[in-house]
């Protein structure tokens, strides 16, 4: 049963919501908004078509029971300003500590500079005191990787600071950091090794995708990776087939076989080097392309 003492103060203020202006104002020494009327509104807060909050990801951090986390995480990736993150960034943070019973973090990955300047300032909740400052990786904050042989040991973080741009300018040292990173994940079997060479590639500038992709190519001293060795053996067969096709234009050319455009882009579009091998085998007794293509 809820006591005269809970329900009393409540009774009052359902009786006269004025009285809780004047104490913020008066007991606190707040500056409220300007406002015209004070009115009670609902204490109910369950809605009826509730809405869903979900943030990117959640890290706990446990000691012996699981269940009780000494430190629980909200991590969010934000590509551009959003006017609704400072009302839901709250609401991610608060119901995660109540569920969890432990302190909150709230770490926000930008990939520009200006969402990443937005996203690093305190948000108000209009309480006294009461306010929520993300903790901001992004372009302009310090590289968390400066090694190659740290990159080696800690490949995820090298690899998530290129993605955001918190590893440095995207130049032949940086670059050489995230080679070990990816390499050394692609040697250990990752799974995502693959997929993650693929999105450092695609987050990257042209110059720098160009040292990468050279690195990955020839690989270095200390991280020749395996995805280096295939895509190098990779190369080797391309330059093969290129060969193979250019050498049947050629032949082609040399007997005064026309071809037609289309036909071309056959020849130079086949990837098989025995199907080339064998249309270079008719041209000795081909009249026309035809003969030669089948």
């Amino acid at each position: 049963m809820v006591s005269k003492r809970h329900e009393g103060p409540i009774h009052i203020i359902r009786n006269n919501p004025e009285v809780i202006a004047h104490l913020l104002r008066d007991a606190f020494g707040l500056v409220l908004p300007e406002y015209t009327s004070v009115i009670n509104g609902s204490e109910e807060f369950t809605q009826v078509a509730p809405a869903s909050y979900r943030g990117d990801n959640v890290v706990l951090l446990c000691g012996k029971d699981p269940a009780r986390p000494s430190l629980a995480v909200v991590a969010e990736t934000q590509l551009k300003i959003d006017s609704d993150k400072p009302f839901t960034w709250p609401v991610y943070a608060s119901v995660l500590r109540e569920r969890k019973r432990c302190d909150v973090l709230l770490v926000v990955f930008c990939t520009r500079k200006s969402v990443a300047a937005w996203a690093d300032t305190s948000i108000d909740l209009g309480h006294s005191r009461f306010q929520l400052r993300p903790l901001v990786i992004g372009p302009g904050t310090a590289p968390l990787v400066t090694t190659t042989g740290e990159a080696a040991r800690r490949p995820e973080l090298a690899i998530l600071a290129t993605l955001v741009g918190a590893a440095g300018e995207p130049d032949q040292a940086s670059m050489e950091i995230v080679h070990a990173a990816l390499a050394t994940l692609n040697n250990a079997g990752h799974k995502d090794a693959v997929l993650y060479s693929e999105m450092v590639l695609d987050a990257l500038p042209k110059a720098a995708q160009r040292i990468l992709e050279a690195l990955m190519t020839t690989g270095t001293t200390e991280f020749k990776s395996d995805f280096a060795k295939r895509h190098e053996a990779r190369g080797k067969a391309e330059g093969k087939v290129e060969g193979e096709a250019k050498a049947l234009l050629l032949v082609l050319a040399a007997h005064g076989i026309e071809i037609s455009e289309e036909q071309r882009e056959m020849v130079t579009g086949c990837q098989d080097t025995a199907v080339l091998e064998e249309w270079l085998k008719r041209v000795a007794t081909a009249e026309t392309i035809e003969d030669v293509l089948g």
